[in-house]
């Protein structure tokens, strides 16, 4: 996991299930929406309103460049 020098942008490596309960969990203690999105730019998702690893998971098998919520 990476924090940009600004740190408005946080890095995590992989769609594994340790680095998608890492991004779930940061949503979970920070006020705002946090929206993920995977190097290919093939998903966007936006984390505040998926409530497990295995929602996550399901919308990222359905997103294909688009913004799911």
């Amino acid at each position: 996991m990476l924090l940009s020098g600004d740190r408005e942008t946080i890095s995590i490596s992989g769609l594994g299930d340790a680095s998608l309960k890492i991004a779930l969990s940061i949503q979970k203690c920070y006020p705002q929406p946090i929206i993920a999105v995977d190097s290919d730019y093939s998903f966007e998702l936006v984390l505040d309103k998926i409530n497990s690893l295995e929602q996550l998971h399901q919308k990222i098998l359905e997103s294909s460049y688009q913004t799911v919520s």
